[in-house]
Order: C-alpha cells, then sequence, then structure tokens
C-alpha cells in the first residue's frame, strides 16, 4: 500500500512502470507527518496491476475514496454535474459531434469520450473538518479510463492503455492552492489580447466575401458590439490549408480585412493540420513538404511477426452508438479526389500517409499530415501563416486537431493506430532515445504540438513579433493552454448542451484552462446533419438563454453551421430580420420570443462590454494564480460548507467572475418553472443585486441605488422571465455583487472607465 499524508505532500509523481518486478505498492511505503497523522490518499487492494499484451500493456491503479469526499474538474467531460461521486471517464481525445458517437445517448452521457483530454480532478471533503483538499493528475497521451465507484463502491480505478502511468498527487488547504500548484507544473496561458474577452461571431457557411461583410455590418448597423469574425474553410482555394480563394468568393481579400478592421472587427480563419495532396502549380505548402519530409509517412506498426497484412486491415469508429468496422481496401472517400490504391501505399515508407478530411457530404479533399512531432516541421509548419498574415488576418481558428480524418482513412476519425509516428522523445523517461510508437500511444501529443507550432510560429512571423497572439483551438491535452484557449467542439442547439456548457468552464477552469466555452447557441441543428422536421435556427429561447449564462464566461462564441440544407442563421439581429419577412411563420405564442432575442442579446453583450475590465483583471491575475476567469464557488467561497451538501445544486449553475460577481443564468426552458429559478447566496458575505440598467436605450453613466442588502445563506426564488422591455432586461439573468467588491466599469460609447465600489 502507497498513502501520502496530511502536511507532508504538495506534490508527488509517482510513475509505475508496467513489468516491474516489486512495483511500488508491494513494499508497503507510507509517508508519516506526525503522531496525529491523517492520511490523505492511498491505494486500495492490490493498488496495482497490469496486463500485457504483446509489446504493450495496460496498467491499472486502485486507491481508496473517502467515505463523504466529491469530486470535481475532469476536463471537458466535467459537464453534466460538476460535483460527482460516483462516474466513468474516458479520456480519448475524438471528433465525437453532438457528444453521442460511441454510446449514442447524448451530451449527458460521461462515458463519451470528447475532444480533449484533461484527466485531472479535485476531491474536495476528503477529510471533514480539516483544511485538506486532494487532486490527482495522470500524465499519458493514451487512452485513459476512470471508474470512480461504479463497478467497485469506494474504489477508484485508473487505467492506461500504454505506456507507464505517470500519476501525480496534490494536497493543499484550499481548491485555489491547489488550482495554483497544478498550474505551476503544466504552465499557465500566456496574457492574450483585450479583444479575446470581446464578442465573437463564426459560421461554417460563410463561404463569400459579401456574406462575411454583411455578418460583420449587420452587428455595427444593429448596435451589438463584435470584436472577431471566424472565417471557415470556406476561405480556402479548394481546401488548400493556408490559402485563401481570391480569384473567385473572396476576392481582394486584404481589402474584407481592412474593411472589417475599420468596423472594429478583427478576422480569424479555420487552419485545420492537413496539406491537400491534389496537385497545384501555386500550392507551394504541398510542394516543400513533400521535397523536405514534413509529412508522416506510411510506416505500420510489427508486433514483431509481422505488419498487419493488407486485406485484414479494419479501420474502427463508432457513429450514434453503433461500432463500425470499416474496409479501407473497399471503401473510398466521399469527396472528390479521395479514390486511390490502399494496396500501393500501405505500409509503405517511401510515401507519404493519404489521409483527408470531410466537411460534410462530399465537402473536402485528401491530403497528407505533417509530421507535427518533429521540431523542424512544427518550425516549417509555423511558417506557412506569413501570407495569411500578410493579407490581414489577426488569429487563428485550430480545427480538426486530433487530426480529425475521415472514417475510412484512419481509425476513430484520427489517424490509423497502428500508424507509426515520431514520439517527440517522449516515452516516459527523460533519457529515451527518439523512436517511432503506434500513433495510439501518443494519441493526444499530436495535437498539443499542433498547438505549440502554431504559437510559436505566430511568435516569429515579422508582422506578428512583440504582438499578443491567439489561437483558439477545438481539442488537445493537459498544458495546451500555454498556447491556445479552448472551445468544446461541435455542440447542437439543444437544452441538454446547454445544460452542460456552464458547467464544462467551470471544470476546465480549474485545471488551469482561462480562455475556454462552447459554441453559443449550438454549432449543429438540434436534430444532426437531418433538418426536414425543423432545426434550420436555435430555438429563439434557447439562443436567448444561452447568450444570458455566457455574458460573462471567458470565450463567447456564437459559432453554427450554416450550409446549404443546415441551419440559415444565427445572428441574434437576424431574428428579428426573418420575423419582419414572415410573421405568419411564427406560432403566435412565440412571437414575443422571436422579438426579444435582438434587444435582449444585445444588452447582455452590451452589459459584457462595460465590465471587460473585470474580465481582463481576472485574465491579467491568471498569469500569477493560475485561477480561471468564471470561477466555481468552491473556489470563491471555502468557508461555505453547505455548497458541498444540501446547496450543491447551485454549483452547475451559478458562477462567479473573479471574486466578486455572482452570475445566475436560467439554464431551463421558461415552460419547466416559468421563467423563474431558485438562487443561493454563499455566506457568510452580505450581497447586492446587480443593477446596472437600461432606462434609455443605454447603459445608465450615473447607476441607480442599491437595493436592500441581502445576507450570505440567503435562498429565494428570482422572476428571470423573458421580455423585452427595457426595464425588465437585467432581471433575465440574476446578478448579485460582493459587500465589499471594487472594480471597473466602461461606458460602451467612450470606453471610459468607471470605479464601482461597495464598501461597507
Amino acid at each position: 500500500m502507497l498513502s501520502l499524508s496530511y502536511n507532508v505532500v504538495q506534490a508527488v509523481r509517482c510513475v509505475y512502470e508496467s513489468g516491474v518486478a516489486d512495483p511500488p505498492h508491494s513494499q508497503g511505503a507510507q509517508k508519516v507527518a506526525h503522531s496525529q497523522r491523517k492520511i490523505v490518499w492511498e491505494t486500495a487492494g492490490v493498488g496495482l496491476s497490469w496486463k500485457k499484451t504483446g509489446k504493450a500493456a495496460a496498467t491499472v491503479l486502485t486507491s481508496k475514496k473517502p467515505g463523504l469526499a466529491r469530486y470535481m474538474g475532469w476536463g471537458e467531460q466535467g459537464g453534466k454535474e460538476l460535483l460527482k461521486r460516483s462516474t466513468l471517464m474516458n479520456y480519448f481525445n475524438f471528433d465525437n459531434m453532438t457528444y453521442s458517437s460511441v454510446y449514442g445517448q447524448g451530451p449527458l452521457d460521461e462515458r463519451e469520450p470528447l475532444y480533449h483530454s484533461e484527466p485531472f480532478w479535485l476531491e474536495l471533503n476528503g477529510l471533514p473538518n480539516y483544511k485538506s483538499q486532494v487532486a490527482t493528475f495522470v500524465d499519458n497521451y493514451s487512452q485513459i479510463c476512470v471508474d470512480f465507484c461504479v463497478n467497485h463502491g469506494g474504489e477508484i480505478n485508473v487505467g492506461t492503455r500504454f505506456g507507464p502511468l505517470q500519476y501525480f498527487v496534490f494536497a493543499g488547504d484550499s481548491v485555489a492552492e491547489i488550482i495554483q500548484l497544478y498550474s505551476s507544473i503544466i504552465g499557465r496561458s500566456r496574457l492574450k489580447p483585450r479583444y479575446v474577452l470581446g464578442h465573437h461571431q463564426g459560421c461554417y457557411g460563410y463561404d463569400t466575401r459579401n456574406k462575411v461583410l454583411k455578418a460583420g455590418h449587420g452587428y455595427v448597423n444593429r448596435d451589438i458590439p463584435l470584436d472577431g469574425i471566424h472565417i471557415d474553410v470556406d476561405l480556402q482555394d479548394d481546401y488548400r490549408t493556408f490559402t485563401i480563394d481570391s480569384e473567385r468568393r473572396f476576392s481582394r481579400p486584404k481589402e474584407m480585412f481592412d474593411e472589417l478592421r475599420a468596423l472594429g472587427i478583427k478576422s480569424c480563419t479555420n487552419i485545420t493540420p492537413v496539406i491537400n495532396l491534389n496537385p497545384s502549380d501555386t500550392y507551394t505548402t504541398l510542394q516543400e513538404g513533400r521535397e523536405n519530409g514534413h509529412f508522416i509517412m506510411d510506416k505500420r506498426f510489427d508486433d514483431g511477426n509481422s505488419v498487419v497484412p493488407v486485406h485484414k486491415v479494419e479501420y474502427i469508429c463508432y457513429e450514434g452508438g453503433v461500432k463500425l468496422l470499416i474496409d479501407p481496401v473497399n471503401e473510398k472517400g466521399q469527396f472528390p479526389g479521395a479514390e486511390y490504391d490502399f494496396t500501393k501505399y500501405y505500409n509503405n515508407p517511401k510515401e507519404a500517409y493519404r489521409g483527408g478530411v470531410g466537411y460534410g457530404g462530399t465537402l473536402g479533399a485528401p491530403g497528407h499530415y505533417p509530421n507535427l512531432n518533429n521540431a523542424n516541421t512544427r518550425k516549417w509548419w509555423g511558417e506557412q501563416y506569413k501570407y495569411l498574415f500578410d493579407q490581414g488576418l489577426e488569429f487563428i481558428w485550430q480545427d480538426m486537431t486530433t487530426p480529425a480524418i475521415a472514417k475510412e482513412y484512419g481509425d476513430m476519425k484520427g489517424l490509423p493506430f497502428r500508424l507509426m509516428v515520431e514520439s517527440d522523445c517522449w516515452s516516459g523517461k527523460d533519457d529515451s532515445p527518439e523512436q517511432m510508437k503506434p500513433a495510439i500511444e501518443i494519441w493526444s501529443l499530436y495535437s498539443y504540438n499542433l498547438h505549440k507550432a502554431t504559437y510559436e510560429g505566430l511568435n516569429k512571423l515579422e508582422k506578428r513579433k512583440n504582438k499578443r497572439n491567439f489561437i483558439i483551438g477545438r481539442g488537445s491535452y493537459a498544458g495546451a493552454n500555454k498556447w491556445a484557449g479552448l472551445w468544446t467542439g461541435d455542440n447542437a442547439s439543444t437544452w441538454d448542451h446547454l445544460h452542460i456548457s456552464v458547467s464544462q468552464v467551470l471544470a476546465l477552469g480549474t485545471s488551469g484552462n482561462e480562455i475556454v466555452g462552447t459554441d453559443v447557441g449550438g454549432f449543429m441543428p438540434a436534430g444532426g446533419f437531418d433538418t426536414s422536421s425543423g432545426g434550420r435556427w436555435a430555438e429563439p429561447e434557447l439562443l436567448i438563454r444561452w447568450y444570458c449564462a455566457y455574458s460573462m464566461l471567458p470565450w463567447f462564441r456564437n459559432h453554427y453551421h450554416g450550409k446549404r440544407g443546415m441551419k440559415l442563421f444565427q445572428e441574434p439581429w437576424a431574428f428579428t430580420d426573418h420575423f419582419n419577412s414572415n410573421p405568419s411563420g411564427v406560432h403566435e405564442k412565440e412571437r414575443y420570443l422571436w422579438l426579444s432575442v435582438e434587444p435582449i442579446c444585445r444588452y447582455y453583450v452590451k452589459l459584457r462590454y462595460s465590465l471587460l475590465q473585470l474580465l481582463y483583471d481576472a485574465m491579467f491575475e491568471h498569469q500569477f494564480n493560475g485561477l480561471p476567469i468564471a470561477r466555481s464557488l468552491v473556489i470563491t467561497d471555502s468557508e461555505d460548507l453547505s455548497l458541498l451538501g444540501e446547496q450543491d445544486w447551485v454549483l452547475d449553475n451559478e458562477y462567479m467572475v473573479r471574486n466578486d460577481l455572482l452570475v445566475c443564468p436560467v439554464m431551463h426552458q421558461q415552460s419547466v418553472a416559468g421563467g423563474h429559478r431558485s438562487i443561493y447566496l454563499p455566506q457568510p458575505d452580505g450581497w447586492y443585486k446587480f443593477n446596472l440598467r437600461i432606462d434609455d436605450g443605454t447603459l445608465r453613466h450615473d447607476g441607480v441605488p442599491l437595493e436592500k442588502r441581502i445576507p450570505g445563506g440567503s435562498k429565494f426564488e428570482a422572476d428571470a422571465h423573458i421580455a423585452s422591455e427595457p426595464a425588465f432586461l437585467p432581471n433575465i439573468t440574476p446578478m448579485f455583487v460582493r459587500e465589499g467588491m471594487d472594480f471597473f466599469r466602461s461606458d460602451n460609447s467612450d470606453l471610459i472607465l468607471t470605479r464601482i465600489s461597495i464598501i461597507l
């Protein structure tokens, strides 16, 4: 048994190598603080076990769960409920559209592997009456599975499928102290530019210059602030990464970016780690990649006997809860140019591996994949951004990061599991020589190095030197926050996706992710690709609630699938236009909702901008303490023990900005509770209703008198129904400020800061 004692350990790194003759558990090792010691972590049963299969071995470590302990964190999978007693987790980067591919149950099923792997969790109340919190981080780039008291009560079983089990245990007096310690090990986020905290709009379907400019001017004309516009792969010349289709759909791109910049809007585009292999005389990225050996070659794993024969190769994938076995010899890609002789290229180390990204239907192209686990290739990759930034691009949207590959070309919509890739000198040992490994063994390392290569490349561009560069990335591995912000992948316009979205941000924040968020409004239609029975837009009520919930969360981007046959619009002002053009097509009982979208979203976007200094101060503070911008109440109000007991229900739907602004969004349909929601205010501090208002169409310059002080520990019902009357808008999302707070707000018209103090 291995145990760690209170007041002895801050961070302990345990490396368990499969096959060791005398594993640590057999030594009966313990660490003792003093005669009054308290064990904060210890193994259970046999402690450590493993199973070898050929050259590989799976390792499992079993530890005890204290009876009264609650747990939070878990990264992207932490969203169903912030505090957990038991769960199953599966960490394996996967292009899991709408979070339903493997088990088919949707976003409330925590077993689903998602885009990002962050195997970190915090134990709360493990030692009642002691200021002791414990956290765990499992450092392994392959698949990690956690059985958290589901099949074995009182036990936490953590398994790694390949490689050594590197298991970090942290202990501290508070959640904030644990976050500081953990973030100091994996690295903290760099200070981002201020515009990152603004309001952003993206669409897969802004496929012409006119559509992009219409969106930008639409926000300006309707007086809704917008800092960034995100153009998908539509910008490219025939899906050639790092290009612009300047001959047809995006003529005079520099002029377009300049026009947007004059409106106060910065531009970015989608960069996917694939290089279109269809020949082009002008595509220098493809030519350089081939000539200088920057692509992953098609060498397959040999288990010591032989490589799997070509006619026995099967790729595995899941769709809608159904396991698929795909024959790459006979299955061809869906997009033009995808057909090729698999038998000719398979296990041919002189040929670059051929894959391809499918962007829906026949959209996409076959391609090669940069060898980003190689430092020279990372340098070359970073240099490829020069043309885009010379044209006026200002930040990057890193997508399909796994890398995501059409299911006909690899396993789990990624690289073939047995494809050999460079390991970037990682094997779990500091002195290990560089070596090749099957892709599955270091699965999430690729996306980590993708973000790293882009970030370092932007910093070296002449046009971007000495500037704070920014990347918003889809999925990676713990520590990638040093290079990029994180959005949580392709969600959908459903109430279930809204339900988990706030908790996802709070869960990821506990593990050092500072800029993080979901696609506001949902990316996919509620019914997925089938819009025959509706779903051509997000429900107006859903979009309103999503905007309100995210009005003070770090990453605030409205993003949707707007290609043919999918959504028609999702910009708030477009709901007004659609209703005005077709009022008879909207049910009478829903008309007020359609007409409420624009004014409510405008109010909460403007409110965000008036408080941007608060968000920025929290972002700056992160550099020193690792704390997130939006914080769970267990971070800011640790003295209130009821948050781990009878009031734990608020942790999924209330959050704090820094330490003083409490946001209480409504996360359910109005039909559930008539637009009301329960509020709990943490104790022991007093609180005041946050009542900046719109009276004459603009935020008040002089503020309004405070309402009556509300003591901490109060629980009450708030009327937060949807209504577009200016005087009621602040009530749609209840907010409260802590007694003694002090921060700045700005006037949206001139960005003059005004100090707000409540010091009693």
